[in-house]
């Protein structure tokens, strides 16, 4: 494994005393802050606005230059962000885009009609389902649809609450996106800033994976053994014995609305990871691989869109998107369409037409008294195109909605952020400190204090995206600094610890430990479920502590079987 690094020279860094150092750490940790995702009565502020804030702030006190942002958008040190977002949107639409055809949907009501009547082997299903999917399209695809799956499947079925599926499922999805580079934004810039091909990071973090996943479901079926502690006795238990589906095999092959899109998208996702993880050991560029794979699907959607609009202006054929808001109705258990919708006909509305069709009406008012006509902006002019581009376009819009875009601006201020910090002498002090406690604690300490700090830094270093962006830059200092009697043991079991605790941190004590906390529960809001911060708090612990703990134990493991002569 070849390490790039980033050198920085001893008499030529800024003093983390000088006012621009502690201006910056301050503004950091401020934009690190989850408090900042709370809005204001004049200013929104959230996950970007305070970043950006902060960016805007330093540039104007002449402390970030030209070369800050740079550096922080192009890249240095292997950390490359452009290439980072760029296979991150590309593999992001395409998963989305193949949740529209409705196979994630019929997938789960597949696995859900082999569990049968039997309410635990039902509830292993599930979790081996998502654990499955999430090693393949990642967390946020399996948050965005499987949260909304078990929302409407708990209703109908009666499972009141839902703590025991909603809860398992979150961590399920964010334990599995840690197997591959191309699952989670963390790994991209770890596999990135320490040049690892997508192969090798795979192997070393497969086997922690399974034992965590392996150790972590006797473990909820302990916490949700009976009933839920808040409620009354009386309350049905959260992981019934039995569980009347009332699915036939007819209406689960009917929830996929569209059979070819869904072969199609799934041979070209599949197709697409094997492309990765054969080319990342000759060193061709990530988003060469996965933005072409990328436009092929989007050429295809609109193909889709084009045709159904077509043949739905002759015959009023539905389209994709209309058959994803529905499933067969079900007269013997009561499911409508619109209770077994996973995705909302509200939320593919497009909204940008909303205040000219709003206006109120002036036809009966007397002429003195009509209001003035409405002064002629360009959004005015671009309402009635978009309006129709919505219309005759559907999937390739709701596609588009749903596209984290709001992590692009987030991610690259980040970056920005810590390549100030590491400009101005933050990141070398880090570096020190954590070389004195590595060579303190050897490979124990190397791993078990990695993967505490990204646990808990996830939860305070803006998501764990801006934990992963710092710590991977301390441990970069740290490795060329030490280069030369560095053991392979602790530097392997520090960098691995590291791509575990970015994962399994999402799942630890605050919803803005993750960008997938957030949308979690953005989503079991608008489903009528309340998960209070505390209670994310007490239920994830323990999970997060055994996925960590086991984790981490097969990684010392693993480190000193793989480096036996060191």
């Amino acid at each position: 494994m070849h390490f790039r690094s980033q050198v920085l020279a001893t008499d030529s860094t800024p003093s983390v005393g000088s006012w621009q150092a502690i201006l910056t750490f301050i503004l950091f940790i401020l934009s690190s802050s989850f408090c900042a995702l709370l809005p204001t009565r004049h200013v929104h502020l959230n996950f970007v606005t305070v970043p950006l804030i902060s960016v805007l702030i330093l540039l104007a006190a002449g402390v970030f230059t030209g070369r800050t942002l740079r550096d922080g958008i192009v890249g240095t040190s292997g950390i490359q962000p452009l290439n980072i977002m760029a296979l991150f949107i590309s593999l992001a639409y395409i998963s989305i885009s193949l949740d529209t055809t409705g196979l994630f949907r019929f997938l789960a009501f597949w696995v859900a009609s082999k569990g049968g009547s039997s309410g635990p082997r039902l509830f292993t299903y599930l979790y081996m389902f998502f654990l499955l999917c999430g090693v393949i399209v990642g967390n946020d695809p399996v948050i965005l649809s499987g949260t909304a799956f078990l929302a409407y499947f708990t209703r109908v079925v009666g499972i009141t609450p839902p703590t025991a599926w909603i809860f398992s499922q979150f961590a399920a999805a964010n334990m599995a996106s840690v197997v591959l580079v191309s699952s989670n934004p963390t790994n991209l810039v770890l596999s990135g800033a320490f040049s690892v091909s997508f192969l090798s990071y795979a192997a070393h973090v497969i086997l922690p994976f399974l034992a965590a996943s392996a150790c972590v479901f006797p473990l909820l079926l302990f916490l949700f053994r009976s009933r839920s502690p808040s409620t009354h006795a009386s309350h049905p238990p959260l992981i019934p014995k039995r569980i009347d589906i009332g699915l036939s095999q007819d209406e689960v092959r009917a929830s996929l609305v569209d059979k070819r899109g869904a072969v199609f998208g799934s041979v070209l996702l599949l197709v697409t990871l094997g492309v990765l993880v054969g080319v990342s050991t000759i060193g061709v560029p990530v988003w060469e691989v996965t933005v072409p794979p990328a436009v092929i699907m989007l050429l295809r959607d609109l193909h889709f869109d084009w045709t159904t609009h077509r043949a739905r202006d002759l015959s009023h054929t539905p389209s994709r998107e209309d058959d994803a808001s529905s499933t067969p109705p079900d007269a013997h258990t009561g499911i409508d369409q619109e209770q077994l919708a996973l995705q909302e006909r509200s939320s593919r509305t497009p909204t940008i037409a909303a205040p000219v069709s709003d206006l109120p009406s002036m036809v009966s008012l007397p002429l003195s008294l009509k209001a003035p006509s409405p002064p002629l902006t360009l959004l005015t002019l671009l309402s009635p195109v978009l309006s129709r581009m919505t219309k005759t376009f559907p999937t390739v819009t709701h596609i588009a909605e749903r596209l984290p875009i709001a992590l692009l601006p987030f991610a690259f201020l980040m970056f920005i952020l810590v390549q100030g910090l590491s400009t101005l002498g933050w990141v070398e002090l880090f570096a020190r400190w954590w070389a004195a406690w590595v060579s303190r604690t050897g490979v124990l300490g190397a791993v078990g204090g990695m993967g505490l700090l990204s646990c808990l830094f996830c939860n305070f270093c803006g998501t764990n995206i801006g934990a992963t962006i710092l710590l991977a830059r301390v441990l970069q200092l740290w490795a060329s600094s030490s280069s030369s009697g560095l053991d392979a043991r602790t530097r392997d079991g520090a960098l691995y610890a590291l791509a575990l605790g970015s994962n399994f941190g999402a799942f630890t004590l605050t919803f803005s430990a993750s960008l997938a906390g957030l949308l979690w529960r953005q989503i079991l809001r608008q489903k009528g479920i309340h998960v209070r911060g505390r209670q994310f708090a007490l239920v994830n612990a323990p999970i997060s502590f055994v996925a960590m703990l086991v984790g981490c134990a097969v990684l010392v493991g693993e480190v000193y079987v793989e480096h036996r002569g060191g």
